[in-house]
């Protein structure tokens, strides 16, 4: 799998020079890169100042990756012609597969593809990003993609991943790998699980899929796997069927063989970003007692309500600093809490707190204690969780959000 993240060189087949084409942003984003380009497009010489070829056959040098984006019934060919030129890994982008019914065309590519020994993402799918050297295969262009960190993200929807890495980049969380596989005709969650279980960049394994199949739980899982599984209903069946081919298994059992494997089950997206960015931060907890420090009581008391029926268990009274609060005032607090997790609420407008939040974060940076942040308000207060997102403090706007994904962490860190 590595050369799908670390090719030395990339064929992209169907490069096109019309700013605004799939093909033109391919080969835009994979020359942003550094890596080896190689375009290929038989009515072109030159793209983007480098020589065209018309067929892949045609390139001199080793080609270690191909990135497919040509018509469906094209990819036939292309594969051949891979599988001459001895390229052993393709990303296929292109549709029109089985997720539109044509599930002969996409086993006939699979067939070729095994003759010569290459390994397939795709087809129907935006491939891979590594956030080590930014290399990726995307069509989408003023992505904001996050850097390299801890966290690899696997998707069956271009589009959920391209919200998630989105989200990840503005959360200041950082991804080791990424990839969006489709239909996943040959690569699939098993291949890719392997590989990030051993992958040394990768802590923790965020996966949003449609279908999954039995073989994925045949095995121990090293480290924390996240999953978000879509097509629960009939309905919702039906729109995976139409989206990636997928044919979704029954919910409850899906949830309870989660539950004897040890992952972890997101029920919304909230949920799974959640728990992704905790544990991506901070890890895992040592115990389930929390002690919540604010200076505005609101919503540490939604979050008590919240906290009621979860693993999580209150070490004592919320500590209420009221508004007059200064960071020397939560410091102390800190200082003397002997709980597993510190949930800090902030009302950063208050005035006494925002004149002395440099104090604050220069000395929490200080402290090793478990950490997560519950701020609600705007553009200021963004600003300040960015700061705190620069010190690995997870933090969210939504009591809700914050104790159910909290919960799900600790639920995980006392079942290992």
């Amino acid at each position: 799998m590595e050369k799908f993240f670390i090719p030395n060189s990339v064929a992209v087949i169907g490069a096109s020079s019309k700013k605004g084409k799939i093909g033109y942003e391919i080969l835009r984003n994979v020359l942003s890169s550094g890596t080896k380009t190689y375009p290929v497009n038989p009515k072109r010489k030159e793209i983007l100042g480098l020589k065209c070829y018309p067929t892949v056959e045609d390139i001199n040098d080793e080609v270690d990756l191909a990135i497919i984006a040509v018509d469906a019934k094209r990819c036939i060919d292309v594969i051949e012609r891979c599988g001459r030129k001895g390229i052993k890994y393709a990303v296929v982008i292109s549709g029109g597969f089985k997720e539109v019914g044509r599930e002969d065309l996409e086993k006939s590519m699979v067939e070729i593809a095994r003759q010569y020994g290459i390994r397939i993402i795709g087809p129907n799918c935006i491939g891979v990003y590594n956030g080590s050297n930014g290399f990726n295969t995307f069509f989408q262009r003023n992505m904001q993609l996050p850097p390299a960190g801890n966290v690899a993200i696997l998707t069956q929807s271009g589009t959920f991943g391209i919200a998630l890495l989105e989200k990840f980049a503005q959360e200041g969380i950082g991804v080791s790998k990424f990839v969006s596989y489709g239909n996943k005709a040959d690569v699939d969650e098993v291949d890719l699980i392997e590989y990030f279980l051993s992958d040394g960049a990768t802590e923790v394994i965020a996966m949003y899929v449609e279908d999954i199949g039995r073989k994925f739980f045949e095995r121990d899982f090293s480290k924390p796997v996240i999953i978000l599984k879509a097509g629960r209903s009939k309905l919702g069946q039906r729109a995976a069927s139409l989206h990636t081919g997928a044919m979704a298994s029954r919910y409850e059992i899906f949830r309870g063989v989660c539950r004897q494997k040890g992952v972890i089950a997101a029920d919304d997206f909230e949920e799974f970003f959640g728990v992704a960015k905790i544990i991506a931060m901070q890890g895992l907890p040592k115990g389930n007692k929390i002690d919540i420090i604010t200076n505005g009581a609101g919503p540490s008391v939604l979050a008590c309500d919240f906290i009621e029926n979860t693993e999580l268990e209150l070490a004592g009274d919320v500590v209420d600093l009221t508004g007059s609060a200064t960071a020397s005032d939560y410091i102390k607090a800190i200082d003397e809490s002997k709980a597993d997790i510190i949930l800090l609420t902030f009302v950063f407008q208050d005035a006494p707190l925002a004149e002395t939040l440099d104090e604050l974060y220069r000395e929490i940076a200080k402290r090793k204690k478990f950490f997560i942040a519950l701020a609600i308000g705007g553009s200021f207060v963004e600003e300040q969780r960015k700061k705190l997102a620069q010190l690995s403090i997870p933090s969210f706007d939504e009591p809700r959000v914050a104790i159910k994904s909290l919960n799900r962490v600790v639920e995980y860190a006392m079942r290992k």
